[in-house]
């Protein structure tokens, strides 16, 4: 790989491939390698000694072709490492490609990593005139645009302390608010509104739709699959350093869950497959054996989609009679808060088992119609308890059973469960009265 190149060649229009003036970025085979050292040491050998190789090449982009016309919206999609901060830092000019050409039309502002491009001891005035200045402001652009960048930012009397006091979400304001300010045709953000809180984020958004509504163009890196589908026309599916599918956001964002459901069952089961590190105790009489997650269509599953039905399946082997043995299923989230715990005796149906008898096997089944969880990692807890006795006495309690995930595509609603319901909307205008309904 020898040939790179970076062009903004401003107004001039493309030639080869790139969709004459109306491409607004254009990548032709573009690849970047790293050089990977085990020791410091081996860089400084390569420098003394020619042709001594010290090093070993990562290809982060593997000959990307894109063309990106003006006024688009484009998403950049993928699981973590497959490139997407790489190829918009290519795009932007930040790193060089190390073979292909990037050719850019128009004025470029990004957000790109936290804090990138702010230096800490500085106040965040002073950070505001550096970023500014490097984005090609005149010191009069600046000072008329200071007020509303400030403004949009939120940080008031912050402004003028160093950025290194600043939270995370406090960059992202910051930055934000200066990427949004040099009114740029060209618009670069890396996840890092995914930091910002809500109330922040929607402001972002409303930004990005003017941007959109201005005919100018805009990239973003994101895992919110909501806002990809909701505001891009264009998404680009990158998986380790290739584009593996570009189109619709349904279909590419379709594409991306299906891999990551694929990927998060195999992560998990290797997760789950080492569990025993987790408490677990109880009289041993019953045995609890495998714990089985399924989907609707019966598959064994570690990855479900929000509201779609699922099973909990325990097996157990009796070893000494017990009477009246209980088992139960406790869900929880991955920083241990606790969802919801059922049993099959608490009910207003109760399933009684009057007594489990030695070398007696079979299995208990929890069914749910659709997933109440929303996006995010949980855990099964197994209890398995002895009900004949005046407090009920663990026979086998296992902690932490098994994970799973669950993905949200539609990312309908926000918070921790996801809860069906209607609305209406009864409103009056011209004398005429209307009512509208939606399903959750």
């Amino acid at each position: 790989m020898s040939h790179s190149s970076i062009t903004n060649p401003g107004s001039k229009k493309l030639t080869e491939g790139g969709g004459g003036g109306a491409s607004a970025v254009v990548c032709r085979g573009v690849s970047k390698a790293y050089r990977l050292y085990d020791k410091p040491l081996h860089r400084l050998i390569e420098l003394v000694i020619p042709g001594k190789k010290m090093h070993r090449e990562f290809l982060a982009l593997r000959n990307v072709y894109l063309d990106i016309p003006h006024g688009a919206t484009v998403g950049i999609i993928g699981e973590n490492g497959a490139g997407k901060s790489t190829l918009l830092k290519l795009l932007t000019g930040i790193s060089r490609p190390t073979s292909g050409e990037v050719v850019v039309h128009g004025r470029v502002s990004s957000l790109l990593e936290l804090g990138a491009g702010f230096h800490p001891e500085f106040s965040g005035r002073d950070n505001i005139h550096l970023n500014c200045s490097i984005l090609g402001m005149t010191d009069a652009e600046i000072e008329e645009r200071f007020p509303k960048i400030v403004e949009f930012s939120e940080l008031g009397d912050f402004i003028e302390r160093p950025v290194k006091t600043y939270s995370s979400g406090m960059y992202v304001r910051l930055g934000f608010a200066v990427a949004a300010s040099v009114d740029p045709d060209i618009l670069m953000i890396d996840e890092a509104l995914s930091v910002g809180d809500e109330h922040f984020k929607g402001k972002c958004i409303n930004r990005l739709n003017e941007f959109r509504e201005q005919g100018k163009t805009t990239i973003f890196v994101s895992h919110d699959m909501g806002a990809i589908k909701s505001m891009c026309q264009h998404v680009i599916l990158l998986d380790k350093g290739e584009v593996l599918e570009q189109g619709t956001p349904e279909k590419v964002a379709d594409e991306y869950l299906k891999r990551a459901k694929a990927r998060g069952n195999e992560r998990l089961s290797a997760l789950n497959r080492g569990t025993s590190a987790y408490p677990r105790w109880g009289t041993g009489e019953i045995e609890t054996l495998d714990v089985d997650m399924l989907d609707g269509g019966g598959s064994k599953t570690h990855v479900f989609k929000v509201a779609e039905p699922f099973r909990v399946r325990v097996r157990y082997r009796v070893h000494e009679r017990v009477e009246n043995p209980v088992f139960g299923i406790g869900l929880y989230r991955s920083d241990g808060t606790y969802v919801n715990g059922a049993n099959h005796h608490w009910r207003k149906h109760p399933i009684l088992i009057d007594s489990a008898e030695k070398g007696e096997e079979g299995e208990v089944e929890m069914r749910f119609d659709t997933m109440p969880l929303l996006a995010g990692q949980y855990y099964i807890t197994t209890f398995l308890y002895d009900h004949s006795k005046a407090a009920p006495t663990a026979i086998d309690h296992r902690e932490h059973a098994v994970t799973f995930e669950v993905i949200d595509a539609a990312r309908l609603q926000h918070g921790m469960l996801f809860l069906p319901s209607r609305w209406s909307l009864s409103r009056t205008r011209d004398g005429k009265s209307e009512r509208l309904e939606s399903d959750a």
